[in-house]
């Protein structure tokens, strides 16, 4: 009795997992299909089926606006990813090795700022705007609308709450490891460079995970600091006057297409470093 008892709740928990994910997946198959679809609305008919295209495709990306937003959306997450692991790796590094004072009271404030949202999130946006503003109006150098100050400010961002992810990470790696590199002649960067990125792979992809992401999909900062990446073409797509949803829909697609194909590939690594304690406060 037992056993066929679980072998029907087997079954029902497998059918109502099977049909969330397909609710879940509607809204997917929805815009890839009005993506394909060459009706220059959202619609759906079987009809459409018969009528694919990838012409929405081909156009969008022969448009120069996506072309220039492409280039800066590239430029500002590989500045972003490279700044990211120079400053949160030596960091982490640090937190995790050293005791030093005012170590703990650090920690603390980067845990408190990574929570930081909402409200204070806002003004932070607004007096970074001023702040940038003011440093153009005296200096002369271009700030607002700059493609290479946005990764900086992605980067600091970043700072507190990888930090704090990372150093998890190394607090699982035995520092007989650094004992003994040091006994081999070894330096600081051999053993950054040797032994702890090495030993660390699954963390440092982690972060860079992260660190894409941010830079990438990033679409307030972007805007608000007139600086033209994916995510704010792909917003521009909604403010004329007249849609085209079938254009926006595949420019939806190849946006979020490095982040999915990112994702499948650093699986693996996301199971190791959460299983060595990436994520463990």
């Amino acid at each position: 009795m037992a056993s066929a008892f679980n072998i029907v709740l087997k079954i029902g928990l497998t059918a109502v997992a099977l049909v969330v994910t397909l609710a879940l997946l509607t809204p997917v198959f929805f815009v890839i299909l009005t993506s394909l679809s060459p009706v220059g609305i959202i619609t759906y008919s079987p009809s459409m089926l018969a009528n694919l295209t990838l012409e929405n495709y081909i156009e969008v990306i022969k448009s120069s606006e996506f072309q220039t937003a492409l280039i800066n959306s590239v430029i500002v997450t590989i500045m972003t990813i490279f700044i990211s692991i120079l400053i949160i790796t030596p960091a982490a590094y640090a937190f995790s090795r050293f005791k030093f004072k005012g170590r703990s009271t650090a920690l603390y404030f980067y845990l408190m700022f990574s929570q930081i949202g909402g409200g204070f999130g806002i003004a932070a946006l607004v007096a970074l705007f001023v702040f940038l503003a003011q440093i153009e109006k005296t200096t002369g150098l271009p700030m607002v609308g700059n493609v290479y100050v946005l990764p900086f400010i992605y980067a600091a961002g970043m700072v507190p709450f990888n930090v704090w992810l990372l150093k998890s990470f190394f607090d699982t790696i035995p520092k007989e490891l650094d004992e003994a590199a040091f006994m081999d002649g070894a330096g600081w960067f051999d053993l950054m460079f040797k032994v702890i990125l090495p030993t660390s792979k699954p963390g440092i992809i982690v972060l860079t995970l992260f660190a894409f992401m941010g830079g990438w999909s990033e679409f307030i900062l972007a805007n608000t600091l007139q600086v033209t990446t994916l995510p704010v073409q792909l917003y521009k797509y909604t403010t004329g006057l007249s849609i085209n949803w079938n254009r926006f829909a595949a420019f939806a697609i190849i946006f979020a297409l490095p982040v999915v194909i990112l994702y499948m590939l650093s699986q693996k690594y996301l199971g190791e470093a959460m299983r060595l304690g990436v994520g463990k406060r």
